[in-house]
C-alpha cells in the first residue's frame, strides 16, 4: 500500500484542482484573442417619414439589392403592405399592396415578406404554413404548401430570415414546442421552388441532447447563407459555438461565445409550462440571438442576450445585450454592448456604411411620425 505525506497529498490535491480548472476553462473559451480589439460605435441616423394613419411595427426589414443596397423594404405587420424607401434620400418611393380578395388573393394572416426581385416577392403565412409568390403589383403568381408534417414549423422574419439562391429557398425552422428538441431535429431546410419539394435538412447541434431546452428562445436556430463564399452558418441560442458548412458539405465548428457568458445549461423539465420561470432562467444565464454577415467589412455579427439577475418580465432580457464581432476566419475580434430595450435587434440591415438597428425608443417615446435606424460603425479600438 502506497502512503503519502501531508505535503505530498497537498501537492496532489493542488495538481487535481489545476487539472479540473483547466478542464472547465477548456469547455468555454473566454476570448483572449489579441485581435479582439474591434467595437461598434453609433455614428448617425436615417429617418423615414410616416403618414399619420400608418405605423412602423414590423417583423423585419430588407435592403435591395443585397450586394448594392439602394432601397429599404419595410413590411408593415399591421396593415400588411410593403413600403419602398430610397436609402440615400429616405424618401418613400412606392408601396406594394397585396390583393386580399378575389380568385388570386393572399390571406391577411401573412406576417413577413422577402423580396428576391421586384417581380418575385415571397409572402409567408405561418398558420397554414404556406408561401405566396407575388409580383410588385401585388398579383398572386404561385402558392407553396410548406407543411413539413413532422412537427417542425417554418418561420421567417427579420431575426430568422429566409434566403434565396439559384432556385432554392433556405427556410428557418423550429421543432414543435410540444416535443423536446434534440440533434435529430433541424433548424433550416431547403425548398426547391421549381419542383415544390423539400431538400437538405440542417440539423441542430449536439448541445440539444444535453437535456430540456424550453419551448421558446433556446429552440430558435439562426441559419444564414453567405452569398459570397456559399457557406451556410448555423448559430444556436444555447451554443457558444457556430457551425459552418461549406459549398462541398464539409462542416466545422468555431468558438463564438460571449465574454460575459459561461456554457449554457438545459432547463428543468418541470418549468415546461411555466413561462415566467422559463424566462427567468433564460435571463439568469443568457442566450444567443441574431447572426449577420457584413460583406463590406468581411465580418460577422452575433447578437447576445447576456445574463442579468434583475428579472422583472420578458423585456428584462434586453438589459444586458452585446454584439460579438468575428472576422472572415470566424475568430472573435471584439464584443460591443448594445441597449436591446432601446433598439430592436431583430429589425436591422447592413449596407456599405455599416450595421443599422431600428430605434424603437425614438419611435415609441419621441416621435411616431417617423421611424429611425441608427448606424453602428465598426471601429478598431487599438490606440
Amino acid at each position: 500500500m502506497i502512503r503519502f505525506t501531508k505535503n505530498q497529498l497537498a501537492f496532489l490535491f493542488t495538481i487535481f484542482i489545476c487539472i479540473l480548472n483547466s478542464s472547465c476553462q477548456n469547455s468555454y473559451q473566454k476570448t483572449e484573442n489579441q485581435k479582439a480589439n474591434f467595437t461598434l460605435e453609433i455614428q448617425n441616423s436615417l429617418n423615414f417619414n410616416l403618414e399619420n394613419d400608418k405605423t412602423a411595427y414590423t417583423r423585419g426589414v430588407q435592403v435591395y439589392t443585397n450586394h448594392n443596397p439602394q432601397y429599404l423594404l419595410f413590411f408593415h405587420s399591421h396593415r400588411k403592405y410593403t413600403s419602398i424607401y430610397d436609402l440615400k434620400s429616405q424618401d418613400l418611393l412606392h408601396e406594394i399592396h397585396y390583393d386580399f380578395e378575389g380568385p388570386n388573393a393572399v390571406p391577411k394572416s401573412i406576417n413577413y415578406a422577402h423580396m428576391h426581385n421586384f417581380d418575385s416577392i415571397f409572402l409567408f403565412d405561418p398558420l397554414p404554413q404556406q408561401i405566396y409568390l407575388v409580383d410588385s403589383a401585388g398579383n398572386n403568381i404561385d402558392k407553396y404548401d410548406i407543411s413539413l408534417g413532422d412537427m417542425h414549423f417554418i418561420f421567417a422574419d427579420g431575426g430568422h430570415p429566409a434566403y434565396f439562391n439559384e432556385g432554392t429557398l433556405y427556410l428557418p425552422t423550429y421543432p414543435s414546442p410540444m416535443e423536446n428538441a434534440t440533434s435529430s431535429d433541424y433548424g433550416m431546410i431547403e425548398f426547391d421552388i421549381n419542383r415544390k419539394a423539400f431538400g437538405t435538412q440542417y440539423k441542430l447541434s449536439e448541445k440539444y441532447d444535453d437535456g430540456f431546452w424550453d419551448k421558446h428562445s433556446y429552440r430558435q436556430a439562426i441559419p444564414i447563407f453567405n452569398e459570397v463564399n456559399k457557406n451556410i452558418i448555423m448559430s444556436f441560442p444555447n451554443d457558444e459555438y457556430i457551425y459552418v458548412i461549406d459549398a462541398q458539405g464539409n462542416k466545422t465548428q468555431h468558438f463564438a461565445g460571449s465574454s460575459e457568458m459561461n456554457t449554457l445549461k438545459p432547463l428543468a423539465n418541470e418549468v415546461y409550462n411555466d413561462d415566467e420561470r422559463t424566462f427567468r432562467l433564460q435571463a439568469k444565464q443568457g442566450f444567443y440571438s441574431g447572426f449577420k454577415y457584413d460583406r463590406w467589412r468581411k465580418v460577422y455579427y452575433r447578437f447576445v442576450y447576456n445574463p442579468t439577475d434583475k428579472f422583472a418580465d420578458r423585456s428584462t432580457l434586453g438589459k444586458n445585450a452585446s454584439i460579438i464581432i468575428l472576422n472572415n476566419e470566424f475568430e472573435v475580434i471584439g464584443e460591443s454592448p448594445i441597449n436591446a430595450k432601446k433598439y430592436s435587434l431583430g429589425i436591422n440591415f447592413i449596407n456599405e456604411d455599416g450595421l443599422y438597428f431600428f430605434n424603437n425608443h425614438k419611435y415609441e417615446k419621441v416621435d411616431d411620425s417617423q421611424f429611425s435606424f441608427d448606424l453602428f460603425k465598426l471601429k478598431n479600438a487599438t490606440p
